[in-house]
């Protein structure tokens, strides 16, 4: 007897956490109580009884049901149709013969191999859950689930609190059978389905429940979970759509709303972007108009400056003969300079200013004139080195 094979324990590590949380959020197993998946701290799935705190917050329908074996009947059938279509419209006249809770609770998958089409028929299973089972969205039988991962003719034998069901998958037809005083061990079981048992029998128990029905779950088909969605009944559609209607109307409605909330705020943060923006332009311009008065200024100045003799040397010539006369007058005409002023000895003044090499033509321009000791005189000279004022500074 075996637990898990290799593929399936793959198959186990290879769910990602997103997808085992998804599973733990929507799936729930009913078998007489409800139960909920709930991943571990080891990221293991394993089923959780509902509380009835957590019975009573969860006030609408489950999304996914998995169903004990014990609240459906389980049925096989053999039909010489090979046409789909024709086989379901079959198949749904025999259920419309049923009551309206009995119509509702029933569903059937057709399994075609393709030994069936060689021999034009079609093997089909049937599932008619209790009235009892509660609503969801999409609801599967367990044994569903297991056979699909059964190998040809392979034998699980689930049990769980002292009920077993066994349970095999023949040419892709699901057979399972309670066990009872009848049908009380796999070779019993294999006799009344017809199953040549070769291989060994898959044993399930109660901790391996989840983990076994999330491998099935993983094999499901577009085509299985199809049978098990039927359209509303006639009375029920405009509640459906109001169901729909509602949720999507108040999605768009918020969504219009939040979006004119943020239209509105970016258009504020344009205008107080707009509103700086304009400010520090206002400055810049201020800044400019102040620059270029001051430009203007300067260049004026350095005009006026570069137009200007400079004096320098000059003073430097008028600070060596200070000590030997005193000044009255001082000019300059025609680039020469006019010294007027009072001597102990006007030729020592003249002397002075000859010796200087950057004096040019010095001389007494009237003759002196004694007074009180003194001598007055007017001198006049060029200088070489008479240079325009840098307009830099």
């Amino acid at each position: 007897m075996t637990d898990f094979s290799p593929s399936e324990l793959t198959t186990i590590a290879r769910l990602s956490l997103p997808l085992k949380k998804i599973i733990c959020a929507f799936a729930s197993y009913y078998n007489g109580k409800l139960y909920h998946f709930e991943l571990t701290t080891q990221n293991n799935i394993v089923l959780k009884e509902f509380s009835s705190e957590q019975l009573n917050k969860k006030n609408n329908k489950c999304m996914l049901l998995i169903i004990a074996r014990e609240f459906y009947i389980e049925k096989t059938g053999t039909y010489p149709i090979v046409d789909k279509r024709e086989l379901n419209k079959l198949l749904k006249l025999e259920t419309s013969l049923l009551s309206n809770n009995e119509s509702q609770n029933t569903f059937h998958h057709c399994w075609q191999t393709n030994s069936d089409k060689n021999n034009n028929q079609s093997q089909v299973n049937i599932w008619q859950f209790k009235t009892s089972v509660p609503n969801a969205f999409l609801r599967l039988p367990e044994t569903l689930l297991f056979a699909l991962t059964l190998s040809e003719q392979q034998i699980m034998h689930k049990t769980v609190n002292n009920k077993g069901v066994y349970i095999t998958h023949i040419n892709g037809l699901i057979h399972s059978l309670p066990q009872s005083s009848v049908v009380n061990s796999p070779d019993n079981f294999a006799m009344s389905v017809g199953v040549a048992q070769s291989q060994k029998v898959q044993v399930i128990k109660a901790e391996q429940l989840a983990e076994k029905m999330i491998i099935g779950l993983k094999k499901l088909t577009l085509p299985i979970l199809s049978s098990f969605i039927k359209a509303p009944q006639v009375a029920n559609r405009l509640q459906l759509v109001k169901n729909i209607a509602l949720p999507f109307l108040l999605v768009f409605s918020c969504y219009l709303a939040l979006s004119s909330a943020y239209l509105i705020y970016e258009q504020h943060n344009l205008q107080q972007q707009f509103t700086n923006q304009s400010s520090e332009v206002s400055s810049a311009l201020q800044q400019q108009v102040i620059f270029d008065k001051k430009l203007a200024r300067y260049n004026a100045f350095k005009k006026f400056l570069s137009q200007q003799t400079s004096h320098s040397s000059f003073w430097l010539i008028m600070a060596d003969i200070f000590p030997a006369a005193k000044f009255t007058n001082v000019r300059v005409n025609n680039n020469r300079y006019v010294l007027r002023g009072t001597a102990i000895k006007a030729t020592k003044v003249l002397e002075l200013l000859s010796r200087n090499k950057q004096v040019i033509g010095a001389k007494f321009d009237f003759p002196t004139q004694k007074n009180r000791g003194r001598e007055n005189f007017v001198i006049s000279f060029k200088l070489s080195t008479a240079t325009r004022v840098n307009a830099n500074g």
